[in-house]
């Protein structure tokens, strides 16, 4: 079969990556895959489909699958007016949460057409709003690349604490992030920390700044790289308020780092509080900081939550999610779009 996957750009980052891993894997099943974008560039990811340019996002543009699988509403509007039959929408977050034309963005859940989630906690926003249900297919990590390092951090009092962060940047439509609640919890920290603390700050935008406390900011340009900034740290942080699934901390966990994170939805799929990850409520810099603290404190939690992460990664790689979003999309060819 033809697939079409509309993306408009193609920049690093979690949604980007997981739409190359499902082109990428249609390709090696012995589909033909077509990635329509703005501007083509290849220097960002290994993609073995078909990149065209297109002049803008409209249906004229929109060339013909056998599936097209629009994954953002901006990009569902004119796939569908072109090929409304062929369409598959396919949900990497609930964007009536966070976009400015929430009720577009609600229209593009409410056409009879298949839907395809990537957690249990974004299938449910979709019944909840328009009382449709997805097709579930969690997303996982490379093992390749995220694996614990040759030096596997050892709780240690005396050292240096790095703790590493994704910043994304508020200015450019990120604030749902949670970077200002980072900043205020890092200052909480910096206030009682008995030791040195290292913040490495990872800023796809731009540049971020943390005040009143060391940091660094790096730009990663491969897994490889990212691997080695997760493996380096002693903590990984998230901040978000909400999440359709969030690859960061579960590659932090195959890394062997712990994980703080706000109880942001579509993790919950892989996090379970005190056994792989210190969750905390979103939107909350108080209690983001206490744990923090907690797990930078506490050997035995410290240690508890690497052996959780560390056990949970290895049920979600991105072996089993290409496998298993090759199966759904084949099946919805074979027995509801045709």
């Amino acid at each position: 079969m033809k697939v079409v996957i509309p993306m408009g750009i193609l920049h690093l980052g979690g949604g980007c990556r997981v739409l190359v891993d499902i082109a990428n894997a249609l390709v090696q099943r012995g589909h033909e895959v077509v990635i329509p974008l703005l501007a083509v560039t290849t220097n960002v990811y290994d993609v073995k489909a078909r990149l065209i340019q297109i002049p803008s996002l409209s249906p004229q543009y929109m060339p013909y699958g056998d599936i097209v699988l629009p994954n953002f509403y901006t990009t569902f509007l004119p796939a569908y007016q072109a090929w409304p039959r062929q369409t598959v929408r396919l949900s990497l977050g609930f964007e009536p949460l966070w976009v400015p034309d929430k009720m577009t963005a609600l229209w593009t859940y409410q056409q009879r057409v298949p839907i395809i989630s990537i957690s249990r906690w974004l299938d449910e926003q979709i019944f909840q709003h328009v009382g449709r249900r997805s097709y579930v297919v969690n997303p996982g990590v490379d093992p390749t690349f995220f694996r614990p390092g040759l030096y596997m951090n050892k709780f240690d009092g005396n050292q240096t604490k790095t703790i590493l962060y994704i910043a994304r940047d508020p200015s450019a439509g990120y604030t749902m992030k949670g970077f200002f609640d980072f900043i205020q919890a890092m200052q909480i920290v910096q206030s009682r920390y008995p030791g040195k603390l290292m913040v490495h700050l990872v800023c796809p935008e731009k540049d971020l700044h943390l005040p009143g406390m060391p940091y660094r900011i790096f730009r990663p340009n491969s897994d490889h790289e990212m691997a080695l900034l997760y493996q380096s740290a002693d903590l990984f942080v998230s901040s978000s308020w909400f999440e359709g699934y969030a690859l960061p901390p579960l590659e932090a966990m195959a890394c062997g780092t712990p994980v703080v994170a706000t109880n942001s939805g579509g993790l919950l799929d892989y996090c379970t509080h005190l056994d792989n990850a210190y969750l905390v409520p979103p939107r909350n810099p108080q209690a983001l900081a206490e744990a923090i603290l907690a797990v930078l404190s506490n050997k035995a939690l410290y240690e508890r939550l690497v052996a959780g992460g560390l056990r949970v990664a290895k049920f979600f790689t991105k072996q089993q999610f290409q496998q298993k979003i090759v199966n759904t999309l084949e099946h919805l060819y074979r027995n509801e779009l045709r």
